[in-house]
């Protein structure tokens, strides 16, 4: 008996003529090796009938992927006339595909952008689909595999009624599939597009605040990182990067403009740690060989607090010295760090899990000394991007691109949908 026929939904199966089904790679095509290599080889979805209401039942999920925003061509089974072996492996690859993409994101735009870090997932997708078969619990297992963050079920239901919308809202659904499926109760949740900070406590948010962000040029990454403590009075080390684009042009003009912004040179000549004899009209921007770093004070760009986040892009979040933008609704502005607006109570929350550590802070601050307090237990840091979020009205609300992630991710899944194409032949539809 025909595939198509026997598992009675057939746009998801096409006759093999010189095609090949979507490429699967890497962990994808470890999870279908090991899927087999469990059965010892044993077909999984032909040869008795339970086989076959597992093939329906597979193919039922699969015909829905569409509504968690992801194209239903990389799910198509691909059937090989009579070749039982072949046509039961095309089904494992689209069965194992959909699991890892719908939980977990798919490879190919996770890498889009290469900014982003998240803690990675490995679930064992292969000893997963071969339990849910083995104790009839298939359907229930497939379903249960997409997020069920209240956010992502709200982009969900708002996927049918979206329109020109539905690819913003794929890339956000998309993007919810890279954390983790519980997040953690006490955490803090920056959202980039629209310059916003959330403190969670114990799985509730107690604090809001405006912040600024990475400009275009300099985005605020993705990814997670853990508070450690708090820096009172914090000096700044200027990047290289600011150093050779901002300060070093400065000191072409004038050289004495470290001292007057009360910084100093770490590695500068013996005696001169503000650089006021060197030649700074010869210092080629390529070879900058200096670690600038500023005191704390009033012109400290870092302000008085610094929540310490140890990560690879060394993004922090901090005070500032300048707090008025924080009043203009766009708040695009810094070189990737994250100013807060309410940073004394996010700090105090921190420390205490509640305002009662503001007295500590403060009486720190006042002291005029650089000191570091510890936080007792480690603060999951969020730096995320969501430019469709739920409205509290009802619906979705919608910020803009700034940062262009929608476009690029949008780009590479309409590609993937080209490249699919370009390999599909004629299906037979029944």
């Amino acid at each position: 008996m025909r595939w198509h026929l026997l598992f009675a939904v057939p746009f998801l199966l096409c006759s093999i003529s010189g095609a090949k089904p979507f490429p699967i790679e890497g962990n994808a095509a470890d999870s279908l090796r090991q899927f087999y290599e469990a059965r010892h080889g044993a077909l999984a979805w032909s040869g008795d009938p339970k086989a076959a209401l597992h093939a329906r039942q597979a193919l039922a999920v699969l015909s829905r992927a569409a509504g968690d925003g992801l194209d239903a061509e990389r799910y198509r089974v691909f059937v090989a006339g009579d070749d039982q072996k072949a046509n039961d492996t095309s089904l494992s690859r689209a069965v194992l595909a959909y699991m890892r993409d719908v939980s977990i994101g798919q490879s190919e735009l996770g890498s889009v952008d290469a900014d982003v870090a998240l803690p990675s997932r490995s679930p064992p997708f292969a000893a997963m689909l071969d339990q849910a078969l083995s104790k009839d619990r298939l359907t229930e297992m497939l379903e249960s595999l997409a997020p069920r963050h209240p956010e992502y079920l709200a982009l969900k239901a708002a996927l049918p009624d979206s329109g020109d919308k539905s690819d913003i809202v794929a890339a956000n659904m998309e993007r919810w599939r890279w954390l983790p499926p519980a997040l953690e109760p006490n955490r803090i949740m920056v959202n980039a597009a629209d310059s916003q900070l959330e403190l969670w406590l114990d799985g509730k948010p107690v604090l809001t605040s405006r912040v600024i962000v990475g400009k275009p040029s300099n985005p605020t990454p993705i990814l997670r990182a853990e508070g450690a403590g708090l820096t009172v009075n914090p000096p700044w080390t200027v990047p290289r990067s600011i150093a050779v684009k901002e300060i070093l042009p400065k000191l072409k003009r004038n050289r004495g403009w470290l001292a007057s912004h009360d910084m100093v040179l770490l590695d500068g000549p013996p005696g001169d740690p503000q650089g006021l004899h060197i030649n700074w009209r010869a210092i080629p921007a390529g070879t900058f060989p200096y670690q600038i770093r500023q005191y704390p004070g009033p012109r400290n760009p870092l302000g008085q607090i610094k929540l310490e986040l140890p990560n690879r892009f060394d993004v922090y979040l901090h005070d500032t010295s300048d707090r008025i933008a924080f009043g203009r609704s766009e708040r695009h502005l810094s070189h990737g760090c994250v100013r807060v607006e309410q940073i004394l109570p996010l700090a105090s929350y921190a420390l205490a899990a509640d305002l009662s550590a503001m007295q500590k802070i403060t009486d720190a601050i006042a002291r005029n000394e650089t000191t570091f307090i510890p936080l007792q237990k480690r603060l999951p840091v969020y730096f995320l991007y969501w430019t469709a979020v739920a409205a509290p009205e009802g619906g979705l609300k919608y910020h803009s691109d700034i940062y262009g992630r929608d476009r690029r991710m949008i780009a590479a899944m309409r590609a993937g949908r080209l490249r699919v194409a370009a390999i599909d032949p004629p299906c037979m539809k029944g």
